[in-house]
């Protein structure tokens, strides 16, 4: 694949141009890693230096000069909106909720900034997408598209990278920094992922947990506690788990009805905890010049075990995605539920004292990522006839969120209506600096994640990646050709 080498090392100067200095020891060391990297030339770093004035609020949205653009129509497509997680731009009016109030705002600075009209069109993203290119209408502006829905719309031409933009500015922190670590391929970032609307904050697959569970039974070190001094592991999650689940009525039958459990909920394919602990079952290898399974990789199969011992297990936990676990939780039978970060709008109501931590890592001090399950992500149509106007409002929104949205988020839309712990907030502030994104969604090819998922249970890993090596391999050569990447 000499041809992805030398597209890589022509960009590397554009993305030294995007990249400053790393904020955090985390950006540091999962840059400089380059077994978790993406491509041996293409790192991306951030500064986040936040430019902080008097009034003790950030001003990113100031630093962007006006423009008049005479009345013009950006027009959003969007795949609609879910009654359980946010993932819209527009407002229709003033409401009182804060959170609403602050979009709704938002939305009138920048129109009244930039002389423009803001539409959302919840038909479909990809299919107005592709419409509007194949009519050269240019009736999108840009889409909102689930994750694993983009590489059909790259691959066929419909979408452009986000990085051949101009205007955009990814050192700024409300480009996601942890999109740009393991999202970057080939030295192009395909996926926009900002501060313009929510869904790549409430896809963080988190766990709610239960703190009277753990006062109940004793257990000194809350999951916060473990986290900040660095010992949140998958053996301390399992050791909360072993001292909370009981068969409280005796009858040899562990059912929701009757007893208590140690874990509920999601398991998002075993994902979350390989990210804590900085590990990848596809990763790019320099010395191929492409990307290789790896459920092979001795920590990767750790932590499969781990999982396996943790979520597998009847006498411990309960999975599934159905309400019968998330009432589990709400009822206080169960120590920790898994779930998207979003999921707090259906927990509301419940009065436990509980909190939100991230999966946790095999080993103590692993300076590890936080797990985004597929996420909508900002994709930007091939045939926007002014890339600088689209930009600059694009850029305007998610810095207009970061300074006067975000906060309100956090603290009266997550927060101050579900996890009732000021401890979250802060967990909260510190996940969203460090998420990660999964290849096997970036490039719509999945044969990793069903190897590890189907090797898990009997931990045949070898004979599971033999299985499936062929396809995957094939399968990420065709996108990377699609690409331009390929030979």
């Amino acid at each position: 694949m000499n041809t992805m080498k030398r597209r890589l090392s022509l960009i590397l100067a554009l993305l030294m141009m995007l990249s400053a200095a790393s904020c955090s020891e985390s950006t540091e060391n999962s840059a400089a890693d380059t077994s978790t990297a993406n491509t041996a030339s293409a790192e991306v770093t951030v500064n986040t230096e936040t430019p902080v004035e008097d009034d003790g609020k950030t001003h990113y949205a100031d630093e962007i000069a006006a423009v008049d653009y005479d009345g013009w129509t950006l027009h959003i497509a969007n795949d609609g909106l879910s009654a359980e997680y946010f993932s819209g731009f527009t407002m229709e009016e003033l409401t009182g909720d804060a959170f609403n109030d602050a979009i709704y705002d938002r939305n009138v600075r920048v129109s009244e900034k930039f002389n423009v009209t803001i539409e959302e069109n919840n038909g479909g993203s990809v299919n107005l997408i592709k419409n509007s290119v194949t009519a050269g209408t240019g009736d999108v502006g840009f889409g909102y598209v689930l994750f694993y829905s983009c590489m059909g719309l790259i691959s066929q031409n419909y979408a452009k990278a986000v990085s051949d933009m101009p205007v955009f500015d990814f050192s700024k922190p409300y480009w996601d920094r942890g999109s740009q670590e393991t999202l970057t391929i080939g030295g192009k970032l395909f996926y926009g992922h900002c501060d313009i609307s929510f869904d790549h904050y409430e896809s963080m697959a988190l766990l709610f947990y239960n703190g009277d569970l753990l006062a109940d039974n004793s257990i000194a070190e809350t999951p916060y506690e473990l986290y900040t001094s660095g010992k949140w592991t998958l053996d301390a999650m399992y050791d909360m788990m072993t001292k909370v689940a009981r068969d409280e009525n005796g009858d040899g039958i562990m059912d929701a009805a009757h007893d208590t459990f140690g874990w509920s909920g999601r398991e998002f394919e075993y994902l979350p905890s390989l990210y804590s602990s900085n590990l990848r079952i596809v990763q790019y290898d320099a010395a191929a010049d492409t990307y290789k399974m790896n459920i092979v990789d001795d920590g990767v199969m750790a932590v499969g075990d781990m999982l396996n011992k943790i979520i597998n297990d009847k006498s411990l936990s309960l999975p599934g995605r159905n309400d019968e676990t998330r009432n589990l939780f709400k009822e206080g039978g169960v120590l920790f539920y898994s779930r998207l970060m979003g999921d707090f709008r259906n927990l509301r109501d419940k009065e436990d004292d509980y909190g939100i931590i991230c999966y946790p890592a095999l080993e103590e001090n692993t300076d590890g990522m936080v797990y985004v399950q597929n996420p909508f992500t900002v994709m930007i149509p091939s045939d926007c006839s002014d890339d600088e106007r689209l930009a600059t409002l694009i850029e305007a929104l998610a810095a207009d969120t970061y300074d006067n949205v975000l906060d309100i988020y956090i603290e009266k839309a997550v927060i101050g209506k579900g996890a009732r712990d000021i401890e979250s907030a802060n967990l909260l502030r510190d996940f969203i600096q460090k998420r990660a994104y999964d290849m096997s969604y970036a490039f719509d090819v999945f044969e990793a994640i069903k190897a590890y998922n189907n090797a898990i249970p009997g931990a045949n890993y070898a004979s599971a990646s033999s299985r499936s090596e062929k396809a995957f391999n094939k399968n990420v050569e065709k996108a990377l050709k699609a690409l331009g990447l390929g030979e």
